[in-house]
């Protein structure tokens, strides 16, 4: 597919007096293109992702696929990601250097920016489509009535290929040669790989919860200088698609470290890049017993030999047992709301819930819509991975309902279930900056003491995930491994911190008593 060419218009023909607000020390309409930054990356899905289509056809969200019913991501919600992420480090400037400016102005103003940067669909290749279900769970973790849900998702591991050009202009060549421009479009870019490659900028739905994270294996750069006779004939022939694109270009290989831009880069102006996230807790724990994260025989196409349910597993395919992320959100939230509930004496659970949403978003029934009635509507600022058990096995299991009254079987009540027996895992959680107003130090604080509850409890066995916990499934347990600690940002938790943390988040507690009370 080749490159959308820009159409020429002859200066002559435009006006000779710029608008009001706009001064190029040029006649009007002759910022013509002098370079083209053209990068495609590379890589692999890391997790599941979600980008859907709007329809309901199938699932509750199915998908969004092209006409040959291949999924693709839509440039516009990869440029929104990008431009979103851009802001989020401190870059809200660049942001909208790049992107293009709303006309908040007269017409022509300088604010008025159009966008210079070209986001291209992006292909998925050798993806698997699969189904998530779910529901939400009240206090007595039971199912909410009509809470039950399908989406339709793509399994991790599907290759890609994002494609982005940048385009070079005389008003910015004014101050800047053309090399520099180049340098500074690429050093956003090694900002948005990092960002793919450490999980801050993910794409798609329930990114808060483990979906849409990327792997960029490969960065492959050309660039062209329309300002040259050879180099501008050599775009009018050049292709993505030619097998020699990129052969004289540079292709780095992110995963192995090798040397290129990108690692030098990471040496230099990467130590000192703004963040998204501020903490990341990891967490290795054992699954001493059983698990059972539930996925249903309609989601495996229900045949004779398949078990009614069982435990969910990358693609379906019974590897690898998955503790999805809203799993984990869910039991987390539910546990300390059941805290703060008892520390600061709350009439209900719902408002118990409703304390927690400026750090785990919005969660009631009245908050789905920003209508005055509710809350206002929150992102989450806590993300949980998606996390992949290794080792153990599945352990097929026959079951029957049986009668009260006689203690006999009831018929036609027998079922196969399949959870998952053994493994370990290392359960990761990102705190990240907060998006609607400057985030304090004590608010960070608050937090990671409310997450060391539900840590410490799971740890202990008192805080299981997944279903059938009744009968001792979803049980976790501390390996009691000295080097497999509790860490905070690559670093062993220690007890000074981990006891000033759960005391604030004691604290806290105990002021949303006061609160309600004066309320």
């Amino acid at each position: 597919m080749k490159i959308e060419r820009e159409s020429r218009t002859m200066c002559r023909d435009l006006p000779q007096t710029p608008p009001k607000g706009m001064d190029y020390g040029r006649p009007f309409g002759c910022n013509k293109i002098c370079g083209r930054l053209c990068i495609e990356l590379e890589g692999s899905l890391a997790s599941a992702l979600s980008i859907g289509s709007g329809e309901q056809e199938k699932t509750d969200s199915d998908i969004i696929l092209d006409s040959k019913g291949n999924p693709f991501i839509p440039g516009s919600a990869l440029a929104g990601a990008l431009r979103a992420y851009t802001g989020e480090i401190g870059r809200e400037k660049e942001a909208d250097q790049l992107f293009g400016k709303p006309k908040d102005e007269l017409p022509g103003a300088a604010s008025d920016r159009q966008s210079r940067i070209f986001v291209y669909d992006t292909q998925i290749q050798n993806a698997q489509i699969g189904i998530r279900d779910g529901v939400r769970l009240g206090e007595a973790k039971t199912a909410d009535y009509k809470s039950k849900y399908e989406i339709q998702i793509i399994e991790s591991n599907a290759n890609f290929k994002m494609r982005l050009e940048f385009i070079e202009r005389e008003s910015q060549k004014a101050q800047n040669d053309l090399k520099k421009l180049m340098n500074d479009d690429l050093r956003m870019v090694w900002n948005w790989v990092h960002g793919f490659t450490t999980g801050e900028l993910r794409l798609g739905a329930r990114s808060q919860r483990g979906f849409g994270q990327f792997k960029i294996e490969k960065v492959r750069i050309k660039t062209f200088n329309m300002e040259e006779q050879a180099s501008y004939l050599e775009w009018l022939e050049w292709d993505w698609e030619k097998p020699d694109a990129f052969i004289l270009e540079e292709s780095i290989d992110i995963t192995h470290g090798a040397e290129g831009q990108y690692a030098k880069w990471l040496r230099t102006e990467g130590k000192e890049a703004a963040r998204k996230f501020i903490h990341c807790f990891e967490v290795p724990l054992d699954i001493p017993y059983t698990l059972l994260i539930r996925t249903y025989s309609t989601t495996f196409k229900r045949t004779d030999e398949m078990p009614d349910y069982g435990q969910l597993t990358a693609g379906g395919r019974g590897e690898e047992a998955l503790i999805p992320g809203s799993s984990i959100a869910g039991a987390f939230r539910s546990h300390i709301a059941k805290i703060i509930k008892e520390i600061a004496h709350l009439e209900s659970w719902e408002k118990a819930q409703s304390r927690l949403n400026p750090f785990f978003g919005t969660w009631m029934k009245n908050d789905a819509k920003n209508d005055g009635t509710g809350d206002k509507i929150l992102a989450s600022r806590i993300i949980f991975e998606e996390t992949v058990v290794k080792g153990g096995n599945q352990l097929p299991v026959f079951r029957n309902a049986i009668d009260r009254f006689t203690g006999g079987t009831v018929e036609g009540a027998l079922y196969e279930e399949v959870p998952w027996a053994g493994g370990n895992v290392l359960l990761r959680i990102f705190l990240q900056k907060d998006r609607h107003k400057e985030g304090t130090q004590d608010s960070d604080d608050i937090i990671c003491g409310l997450l060391l509850w539900a840590i410490l409890d799971l740890q202990a066995g008192i805080l299981p995930i997944g279903g059938e916990t009744a009968i001792g499934r979803g049980i976790f347990s501390n390996s009691g491994k000295k080097w497999e600690e509790i860490l905070l940002d690559g670093q062993p938790l220690s007890e000074q911190k981990k006891e000033k943390y759960l005391q604030r988040a004691v604290q806290w507690a105990k002021e949303t008593e006061d609160e309600c009370t004066e309320g």
